[in-house]
C-alpha cells in the first residue's frame, strides 16, 4: 500500500506536455510548420512583450509532441495522469471547453429520437447538445432554495418517478454542482440512476476542484457517475476554454466518444491550452490543498459578516436544506433591500475594482478559488462595511420563489431540433403570448434558458423576461438584444 502512494506521487510530479514543449523549445529548432509566427518570430510589436513568453510553446503536432486525435506519446501520458489524479478509468482534454465535452456525452448515448433524462436549469451546452442528437429531452424539474430563490439539485424522488415513466430513456444527465456551489448527493443519485442500468452523466463544470480537500464535497467520479467534465479553468487553475472529460465503468461506449470528439474539436488544438491542463492537474494534486487552507478562514469570516447585515445574507447548509453540498469557495449575496438590485450591487462593486462572477435581479455570485489571496477578500469585507456605515434604507425583500419555480416547464409542442428550421415570424413580446417560440431565450451569465425552441409562450416567462430586462440583464441566443422583439414559428 505504501509503495502504491509512493508511486502515485511520483507518477503526479511528471507534467509529460509541458516538458515536451519546453525541450522542443529549447533546442531553438528552426520551425518549417505552422502557426505562422514562427514561435513568436513574428508577431504584432505592441502585443509580442506580453505574448513572447508562450509563442515558443504555440506549437503543432511535431515529432515528439503527440496527437490530440490519436494521442499515443506526451498527450496520452498527460492524459493518464489525469485520470489517475481525478479518480477517472479514462480521461480526454479539451480546448472547447465543457461545451464540447456535454455536446459529445449527448450524441454518444443519444440516436435521433430516443429519451434523455434532463436537469431543468442545465447549460445551454445540454441543449444544444440534445438539438445535435435530435434526442428527446424529458425534463425534471430542480428544488428550488427557500433561503436565495435558486434552482438547486434535483431530487432521488423526481427522478426515480421520471425513470419508471419512462424505462426506454438511455441516460440521465444532471448538473452538480450548480453554477451557485450547491449540490446533491450524488453517491445516491448514481445508486438510483444504476438501478435501472443507464449511465449518469454530469456537467461538473464548476467542481474540478472537488475531491481535493477535505473541507470540498466529492467528485462526480468519486460518487459513482459514469461521466463527468469539468471546466478545469473555472475552479482549476488551467487556462480559458480548457476542460477535461472524465469516464468510468461500461456504460459509455468509449470508441463512439472519441469519434464525436474528433467530430466536434479543432484538428489544430491549441498546444498552450493543452500544456495548462497537464499543469493544472499537476497542481491540484501538490499545491490547490494548501492553498484552500489559506483562503477558506478568509472566506468563513465574510460570511460571519454577511450574517449580520440585514440587507445582504448567503445559503447556508442546514437539515432542511434542499441541497445536500455547498462549495465554500463560492460566495451568493442574496440582496435583501429594496434600495439596489443585484446588478446595481455589481455596479458598486465593480467601481471598487472587485470583479463578481455574475449578478442578477436580487444576486450577485462571488466565486473564490485557490488563486484568492486573503488581501482580495478584505476588499470585499471593506466595501460592505462602507455601504453599510452609509446605511441601506429601503423595504427588506423576501424571495418570490413562485415565478423562478414556474418558470422552467412550458409545453413543448415542437422538438428543439425542428423548431429552428421551421418559418418564423418575428413580433413584440406581447404579441408572442400563445404561440411557439423559435428562439432560445438565454439569461448570460449563468446561461440557463428559460424558453426553448418549440415551446409555447405563456404570460408567465414573458413577465420574467420583462422583469429580468428591466433589472439590467443580458440575453444571448435571440436576434433582438434589446428583447423587444421575439422569433416565433409562422402561424399557417
Amino acid at each position: 500500500m505504501a509503495s502504491r502512494v509512493a508511486d502515485f506521487w511520483e507518477r503526479q510530479r511528471r507534467a509529460p506536455l509541458f516538458e515536451a514543449l519546453e525541450q522542443h523549445a529549447g533546442q531553438q529548432p528552426y520551425p518549417f510548420h505552422v502557426p505562422g509566427h514562427k514561435m513568436g518570430a513574428s508577431f504584432d510589436s505592441e502585443g509580442k512583450a506580453r505574448f513572447q513568453t508562450i509563442l515558443p510553446l504555440d506549437l503543432t503536432e511535431l515529432t515528439g509532441l503527440d496527437d490530440l486525435h490519436q494521442p499515443e506519446g506526451v498527450i496520452a501520458m498527460a492524459q493518464e495522469l489525469a485520470a489517475e489524479a481525478f479518480h477517472a478509468e479514462w480521461t480526454r482534454f479539451l480546448v472547447g471547453g465543457t461545451t464540447v465535452g456535454n455536446v459529445a456525452l449527448i450524441m454518444t448515448v443519444c440516436k435521433p429520437g430516443e429519451k434523455i433524462l434532463v436537469q431543468r436549469n442545465c447549460h445551454k451546452s445540454v441543449y444544444h447538445g440534445i438539438m445535435m442528437a435530435q434526442a428527446i429531452p424529458v425534463f425534471i424539474v430542480p428544488a428550488v432554495d427557500l433561503s436565495s430563490g435558486v434552482a438547486a439539485g434535483l431530487r432521488r424522488e423526481d427522478v426515480e418517478r421520471a425513470l419508471q415513466a419512462h424505462p426506454d430513456a438511455k441516460a440521465v444527465f444532471l448538473t452538480n454542482p450548480t453554477y451557485y456551489g450547491m449540490g446533491i448527493d450524488l453517491v445516491k443519485m448514481a445508486a438510483v440512476v444504476h438501478r435501472h442500468d443507464i449511465p449518469l452523466l454530469v456537467d461538473e463544470a464548476h467542481g474540478a476542484h472537488y475531491g481535493f480537500h477535505p473541507a470540498l464535497p466529492l467528485s462526480a467520479m468519486q460518487s459513482g457517475a459514469d461521466a463527468a467534465v469539468q471546466s478545469t479553468h473555472k475552479m482549476g487553475t488551467s487556462m480559458t476554454m480548457t476542460s477535461m472529460l472524465h469516464i468510468q465503468g461500461e456504460r459509455i461506449n468509449r470508441d463512439r466518444l472519441q469519434r464525436i470528439l474528433g467530430m466536434l474539436q479543432s484538428s489544430s488544438p491549441s498546444y498552450p491550452l493543452m500544456a495548462s491542463l497537464d499543469l493544472a492537474r499537476r497542481h491540484m494534486v501538490y499545491q490547490a490543498g494548501k492553498e484552500i487552507d489559506q483562503i477558506l478562514p478568509w472566506l468563513e469570516r465574510l460570511r460571519e459578516q454577511i450574517d449580520a447585515l440585514d440587507w445582504l445574507d448567503t445559503p447556508t447548509l442546514t437539515e432542511n436544506s434542499v441541497f445536500a453540498t455547498l462549495d465554500p469557495l463560492k460566495l451568493l449575496l442574496c440582496v435583501r433591500t429594496g434600495t439596489f438590485t443585484g446588478y446595481r450591487l455589481q455596479e458598486m462593486l465593480e467601481k471598487e475594482g472587485i470583479y463578481p462572477e455574475l449578478a442578477q435581479t436580487t444576486h450577485v455570485l462571488l466565486a473564490a478559488s485557490t488563486g484568492t489571496s486573503p488581501q482580495d477578500v478584505e476588499q470585499v469585507s471593506q466595501f460592505l462595511e462602507r455601504v453599510h456605515a452609509d446605511g441601506v434604507p429601503g423595504e427588506k425583500l423576501s424571495t418570490d420563489i413562485g415565478i423562478l419555480a414556474s418558470s422552467f416547464l412550458r409545453e413543448q409542442v415542437l422538438p428543439m431540433h425542428e423548431a429552428v428550421d421551421v418559418e418564423t415570424e418575428r413580433v413584440s413580446l406581447q404579441q408572442a403570448i400563445g404561440r411557439i417560440s423559435a428562439e432560445m431565450v438565454i439569461p448570460y451569465p449563468p446561461g440557463i434558458p428559460v424558453l426553448l425552441p418549440g415551446e409555447r409562450i405563456d404570460a408567465q416567462v414573458i413577465a420574467l423576461l420583462q422583469e429580468l430586462k428591466a433589472a439590467g440583464a443580458r440575453f444571448q441566443g435571440i436576434k433582438d438584444s434589446e428583447l423587444q422583439m421575439i422569433d416565433t414559428i409562422k402561424r399557417s
